[in-house]
């Protein structure tokens, strides 16, 4: 009987990435002074006040911010940095402490390590799960951590994820307007960061996204991003960045596809099979976007200032 209630255990806690809390335990009917035991025998260790881990399980960043959630409970979910590094967003890394967020008024417990953030709207449209753990939305976290990080660091991630589909311009602007009204900080910084690209391409990788930009905040006109191009000989091409009216083509060789000797080569030659010859076709490596941006910057610039002298 023993066994198979280790096995009950151990199978339930690989559910929730190696925990268990006294519900879950209860549920099963591991008794008080079973439950002693096991954390005697170092079977279950203590994570916080009423959750715990299975031994066999390892540790990591996500056991840890569900651990949290489970701690506070009373639908706390992942909020504000952490969220955004659950979400993945470009320059967000997993960091402690972790942060969640629950809505005012509940009963949501104390939990040693975690920052507790309230408040008073937190909906279904503000919920989703990620990696099995109750987080706040790209939109809700973007407005979060706005009041925390700086406009580029901002733009950078509101960037990420309106490429990878993680957020809708209008079903943001629409939660913009849900929460003003309750007078939420960062909505002026997300209202900005809205105004001040609508209408920006996208690019189709994170090193365009970079240089588009860099370009932006640089006053140099938008480009047009991932343009499909019939080659000379047949066939469809992509080209990165594109100034139609300045015959300007720019070409973002990242580590990647663009990596080895022959790939580089390759590249070069497009501007022929694209029947191209005529436009100016600059390259840029990802070392260039991203330790060398005013170079970029500065070499479009004199590319556009030609092309318009003549």
């Amino acid at each position: 009987m023993a066994r198979d209630l280790d096995g009950a255990i151990a199978e339930r806690s690989r559910t929730l990435l190696g925990l268990l809390t006294i519900a879950h335990l209860d549920t099963l009917g591991v008794t008080r002074q079973r439950r002693r035991t096991l954390v005697a025998h170092g079977v279950l260790v203590p994570v916080h006040r009423r959750v715990l881990r299975h031994a066999a399980h390892p540790t990591s960043w996500r056991q840890a911010v569900l651990a949290a959630v489970l701690a506070v409970g009373h639908g706390a979910v992942a909020s504000h940095r952490t969220a955004a590094a659950l979400l993945s967003l470009d320059g967000f890394d997993p960091v402690r402490p972790v942060e969640l967020l629950v809505t005012l008024g509940g009963s949501a417990r104390s939990a040693g390590g975690v920052v507790v953030h309230r408040t008073s709207d937190l909906g279904r449209a503000d919920r989703e799960v990620r990696h099995g753990i109750p987080c706040t939305t790209a939109a809700r976290t973007l407005l979060d951590i706005a009041p925390l990080v700086t406009a580029r660091r901002l733009e950078a991630a509101f960037d990420d994820a309106e490429r990878r589909g993680l957020v809708w311009r209008p079903h943001l602007r629409w939660r913009i307007d849900v929460l003003r009204r309750q007078g939420r900080s960062g909505i002026p910084q997300v209202a900005a960061l809205l105004d001040r690209t609508e209408g920006r391409g996208l690019g189709g990788s994170w090193l365009e996204q970079q240089a588009l930009r860099e370009v932006a905040l640089a006053g140099l006109p938008a480009p047009r991003c991932q343009v499909k191009l019939r080659k000379a000989g047949g066939g469809i091409a992509r080209v990165d960045l594109f100034w139609d009216d300045a015959r300007v083509r720019v070409e973002l060789n990242g580590h990647g596809s663009h990596a080895t000797r022959r790939r580089r080569q390759a590249d070069a030659e497009r501007a022929a099979r694209l029947g191209l010859a005529d436009w100016e076709v600059v390259q840029f490596t990802y070392e260039d976007v991203v330790e060398r941006p005013a170079y970029v910057v500065a070499t479009i610039r004199a590319n556009l200032a030609k092309a318009a002298a003549a």
